[in-house]
């Protein structure tokens, strides 16, 4: 039986604002002008926007600072990656207090939590944003109270889909892979699931995956609220 629920973040409860979007650009067009990169274009396709759009499986949408500074660092290779490390770090931090991207939740998302933890489930947030953005995301959504458990990527740490990511949080609440379940909108989070053996990989349609991105997934819903409504499919 399904004991945990471990949510992604972005595109699973938190909608993407287009002002993340514009900072993600406006990240890259500074630091192509801060270092004086030729190819542009070429850095925004590494980074998965490529022909207007993110892609659900590139950086920007799925990946963590830490890989948006390798690929900084090898359009740079003259510049110390740690120079380059502090410049990210900073100017990511800026933009979200010169921009205020607005906290836009998933519909229905606190009374589907509440729901779930009504019934027993212990919830989780898994993903590849640090603790400050989590955290930040928690309270804005003012679901502290629903959430159990925070699974965070850092400069440094495992992010997904390596499986090492969790092996803390088995050893703190002493849980096992088949009392898991993984829900997300990207190729990333479905193979995080696939990585750790978690018994049930759910897809969910709500970002920006689409049912071909989502290939592998053990069900694939329109978003969390399907989720819920389709829990006897998903944990017999």
């Amino acid at each position: 039986m399904i004991k945990w629920l471990l949510f992604d973040k972005d595109g699973t409860l938190l909608k993407f604002d287009e002002t993340w979007s514009e900072i993600s650009l406006v990240m890259i067009d500074r630091f192509v002008e801060q270092y004086q990169v030729d190819n542009k274009q070429a850095l925004q396709e590494k980074l998965g926007y490529v022909n207007d759009r993110f892609l659900s499986s590139g950086i920007l949408a799925s990946g963590t600072l830490s890989d948006i500074i390798d690929v900084f660092s090898e359009y740079a290779p003259t510049i110390d990656k740690k120079e380059i490390e502090k410049w990210t770090v900073k100017i990511s931090k800026d933009l979200i207090s010169e921009y205020k991207p607005e906290t836009i939740v998933i519909e229905g998302l606190i009374e589907t939590l509440t729901a779930f933890k009504d019934k027993k489930y212990n919830i989780g947030i898994i993903t590849s944003d640090d603790i400050d953005g989590t955290e930040r995301f928690i309270k804005d959504a003012k679901v502290e109270h629903l959430i159990d458990e925070k699974i965070t990527a850092s400069i440094n740490g495992y992010q997904k889909p390596n499986p090492k990511m969790v092996e803390k949080f088995y050893e703190k609440w002493d849980v096992a892979p088949d009392e898991i379940a993984i829900i997300g909108d990207t190729p990333t989070d479905i193979q995080m699931g696939k990585n750790a053996h978690f018994k049930v990989v759910v897809g969910v349609l709500s970002g920006t995956g689409d049912e071909a991105d989502l290939t592998g997934a053990d069900y694939i819903y329109k978003d969390i609220n399907e989720f819920y409504e389709k829990e006897a499919e998903w944990n017999k």
